[in-house]
């Protein structure tokens, strides 16, 4: 089953994958920023404290000698005064300083320091980290240890905060971008509707002048243009075929009328008989014809619904073919056990119900032809060859006949006319094969 996806919802989606992409890039690139910034920030503090290591030994000599501290830190409590938090920075629980001058006082140093060449270095002391510079002058060694512990804290508080609004700004983004695709799809919903209330038959105001927007506009121009060429067709279609029927009925009448006044004369023979008979019957069915173009032609006049008995059509309907049925020998049942009142084009109701009664009787050389009501569903029956399910697509096609037996009669446009009518009213036909043989047609008229 195809599944029609939002347009409006596609648009949104892409507006916020595309924000969220931006979004997450910049998140990222502020992230590596962040992290290069404090690297920086780190090996420079490191540096400056090395600095500082090294005036105080050319001033006093030495620093605090062997034996050494081991690295290590204190909590923070979260009362600390901010002045103090400031001088702690260079307390020893944040800078570890160290000098050697041999070997033996290399040895003292913390396990973590003591095979350490010069240059920066990142160790790690239990569960913190220590940024490291070893400078070495002569023999002489200087060691710093800064703890990122503070830094470490602070670029997770960074990240987190990066991450909520990275979320924030998507779920931001995703929201405009439904606004944004209700206001940029808004116009072409509003087309759909105003095309679906053109009615095909007369050119009323034009859509272009509707919408302001260039590309909107350009479909509404085109949807004007189809919907003028389509009301000019049909308006011709119905003129003609009008203008033929009109012209037809006349010329059959007259046929018809002579044939009945020349059975009535007692001499005549009986091959004549069976001729005019044939031409009478023929002229019958033509005349139904001509009357059914004539009702597609007349859709607004003839097309108006009003309170119909659904038994009294089919019976009138019914009557149509009784006469050609029995001189077949078949037997027509028609089962419509109440009246139901419909509001239904009347005309279009008989034409259909007579093209298919006929239709069933035409492909039925013995048994039943069937017609019966349950509720405003009608369903015909009949015992001839059946259809081939191959074919019955195309049995509403015009000038498509079926190859079953006493088919020969017509001209291959009944079906066609009972489909067009049925589109027209808005009900639904079906056909199909019955497993005992012959053919069921299935009318919903509601």
């Amino acid at each position: 089953m195809f599944v029609r996806r939002s347009l409006r919802l596609k648009l949104a989606t892409t507006f916020a994958l595309a924000g969220m992409v931006l979004v997450l890039a910049f998140a990222f690139a502020l992230l590596l920023l962040n992290r290069y910034q404090e690297a920086q920030l780190i090996d420079q503090i490191v540096s400056d404290e090395v600095e500082a290591l090294l005036q105080q030994y050319e001033r006093e000599g030495a620093i605090d000698g062997p034996p050494y501290r081991k690295l290590r830190r204190y909590e923070v409590r979260p009362d600390t005064p901010a002045l103090s938090l400031r001088k702690w920075f260079r307390a020893s629980w944040l800078v570890h300083g160290y000098v050697t001058r041999d070997e033996g006082e290399r040895r003292q140093l913390p396990e973590e320091l003591r095979d350490l060449a010069p240059g920066f270095h990142d160790v790690r002391s239990g569960g913190d980290r220590y940024r490291v510079e070893v400078r070495e002058i002569g023999s002489t060694r200087f060691y710093i240890a800064y703890s990122v512990a503070l830094h470490e804290e602070r670029g997770r508080y960074f990240t987190l905060a990066l991450v909520l609004s990275a979320v924030l700004t998507a779920l931001a983004t995703a929201l405009i971008g439904l606004w944004a695709s209700g206001r940029l799809t808004r116009q072409i919903v509003d087309l759909a509707q105003r095309v679906r209330l053109l009615d095909g038959q007369s050119v009323g105001d034009s859509l272009e002048r509707h919408y302001p927007e260039r590309e909107v506009a350009e479909l509404a121009a085109a949807f004007d243009g189809y919907h003028e060429r389509t009301a000019r067709l049909l308006e011709r279609e119905r003129t003609f075929t009008a203008d033929v029927s009109h012209e037809l009925r006349t010329p059959l009448t007259a046929i018809q009328t002579s044939c009945e006044l020349m059975l009535e004369d007692a001499g005549l023979s009986a091959k004549s008989r069976a001729r005019l008979e044939k031409i009478s019957a023929a002229t019958v069915r033509l005349t139904d014809l001509v009357n059914a173009f004539l009702l597609m032609a007349r859709e607004q006049a003839d097309g108006i619904r009003g309170e119909v008995d659904l038994r009294e059509c089919i019976e009138e309907a019914a009557e149509s073919v009784r006469e050609r049925a029995a001189s077949k020998g078949l037997t027509l049942l028609v089962d419509a056990p109440q009246s139901l009142l419909l509001r239904v084009p009347r005309r279009a109701l008989h034409a259909v119900l007579s093209n298919l009664l006929a239709n069933a009787v035409s492909y039925t050389e013995r048994g039943t032809v069937a017609l019966r009501t349950q509720g405003a569903t009608v369903e015909i029956t009949d015992t001839g060859s059946g259809v081939v399910a191959d074919e019955i697509p195309e049995l509403f096609r015009r000038f498509h006949r079926g190859d079953a037996a006493g088919g020969g009669d017509g001209f291959g446009l009944g079906l066609a006319i009972v489909k067009r009518i049925c589109e027209q009213a808005g009900w639904k036909i079906g056909i199909e094969r019955r497993t005992e043989g012959g053919t069921r047609v299935l009318l919903s008229l509601s």
